[in-house]
């Protein structure tokens, strides 16, 4: 008999060393540090805006949830911001991979893209006007949420333990899209009737013991319920206050806002810190929603994938041009010429393409993050979605980094602001290429067949 229960217990030790080989236990950890500005700092969004913050509606946040399955981990991280660029991350995954050895990739950094937030350094520099004093403000905060963002991915990884997460949709209708068609072209407003991503993706992540530790949230939308006319107070926008109010909801539990692919899209009605507030309960009551009712439970590993496209512009203007634009009475345009005029004199060529990040995040067959470098159009989550639909897709934008907006082929055909005059802004002369939009779904439907491979063979 001894013997008998001897060989069942090995028997057993046995298949559960198996079925944890095949599925992992998914561990969690979260983190979060306060980034709102000491001193009064110029703010990003708004071209108009020529004087730095005067005080503080709402503290800004960077936060981080880290999972980890096997020897598989990801970290994304929120930030209160309107976005980063390749030269203002590059010493922050650095220093990532040489503390923790997370590779390119594994750490995504989603800004929130609220207009309210600080100029950041080497990001949109081209609006950034401000006398040199500021700019030494500018270079102290971005030296210091640099150190942030490495500080709140470690402490995530600290605070990894086994978790149980859980995964729905909700809806809140306040995205509306801004491109509205006139004789003259395409001009900001309401339109109705164009494309939107209603949306709220949630994800909440419990203890073993279903302890409300965490809730992902998401929507596509931007972050203008603040007009940029004579409103200077730092804020989150109405994704902080969606943040606020779950966090009063639910005492103890982070709550981690990431943006959707929104770009063309503006919150209605927009204005005032008001409509900021209204736009953050609605959103937070589509995410309690979800929260109240039951979830589809999310198991098995976690695998990510990681690609840097190239997006091709179209032919860059020849030295005429540039020396045409730089005595032109648009100061944006002047300061682009500028700096490729600079470029060339020093015996360097126009940029003929810019790379994008992107990647792909699963866990088991449950759910399957995609994400996308930039200020993605929402045409790119309304397909992933319906292409996908059997996948659980969540689309992110504003991933990694911001080299510029990402238009698909109807708005590059179209023309307007997230075709053409926003390059200025970024300082880049384009239009991008009409492959653009097939390229990209072609390297999306690469990066999920990858995925098809065991995770343990991953990089």
């Amino acid at each position: 008999m001894r013997r008998i229960i001897h060989c069942l217990l090995i028997g057993a030790c046995i298949v559960l060393e198996a079925r944890e080989d095949k599925e992992p236990v998914i561990e969690a950890g979260l983190a979060q540090l306060d980034i709102t500005p000491e001193e009064p700092i110029f703010l990003a969004g708004y071209a108009a805006r020529r004087k730095p913050s005067e005080g503080v509606d709402i503290p800004l946040k960077a936060q981080a949830l880290a999972l980890r399955s096997g020897n598989q981990r990801f970290v994304f991280v929120a930030l209160d911001n309107c976005e980063v660029s390749r030269r203002f991350m590059e010493p922050v995954l650095k220093k990532l991979a040489a503390t923790h050895g997370l590779p390119r990739g594994s750490v995504m950094v989603v800004s929130s893209h609220t207009h309210s937030a600080p100029v950041l350094a080497d990001t949109l520099e081209v609006m950034a006007i401000m006398p040199a004093k500021d700019k030494e403000v500018i270079r102290r905060y971005s030296k210091r949420l640099q150190s942030q963002l490495a500080e709140v991915v470690s402490l995530a990884l600290k605070d990894l333990s086994p978790a149980q997460l859980k995964h729905g949709v909700g809806e809140a209708t306040f995205a509306m899209n801004r491109r509205i068609y006139r004789p003259e072209g395409i001009r900001f407003g309401e339109n109705p009737d164009g494309p939107v991503d209603w949306d709220v993706p949630v994800l909440s992540i419990l203890s073993t013991q279903g302890e409300l530790r965490g809730i992902l949230f998401g929507y596509a939308c931007h972050g203008t319920s603040v007009s940029g006319n004579g409103f200077f107070q730092v804020s989150g926008d109405y994704m902080a206050y969606a943040r606020a109010s779950l966090e009063n909801v639910y005492p103890g539990a982070m709550a981690i806002f990431m943006t959707g692919m929104g770009a063309d899209q503006n919150p209605s009605p927009r204005g005032d810190i008001m409509d900021a507030k209204r736009h953050g309960v609605e959103l937070a009551g589509a995410v309690i929603e979800v929260l109240n009712k039951p979830m589809r439970s999310v198991e098995g590993r976690l695998a990510h994938t990681y690609k840097e496209m190239d997006l091709h512009l179209e032919a860059a203007p020849d030295r005429p041009q540039l020396e045409k634009d730089a005595k032109s009475d648009d100061i944006y345009v002047r300061r682009r010429a500028e700096q490729f005029l600079a470029i060339l004199n020093q015996g360097g060529a126009m940029p003929l393409s810019i790379p994008l990040p992107m990647s792909i995040v699963r866990i088991g067959t449950d759910l399957t993050f995609m994400n996308l470098a930039g200020e993605v159009v929402v045409d790119y989550a309304i397909r992933l979605k319906r292409q996908y639909a059997d996948d659980h897709p969540w689309c992110i934008g504003y991933a990694y980094e911001v080299p510029c907006y990402i238009p698909n082929v109807r708005i590059l055909k179209e023309g307007g602001y997230e075709a053409e005059s926003s390059l200025i802004y970024y300082g880049l002369y384009g239009p991008f290429r009409t492959s653009i939009e097939s390229n990209i779904l072609t390297q999306v439907k690469g990066l999920m067949q990858t995925l098809e491979t065991p995770s343990d063979a991953l990089p």
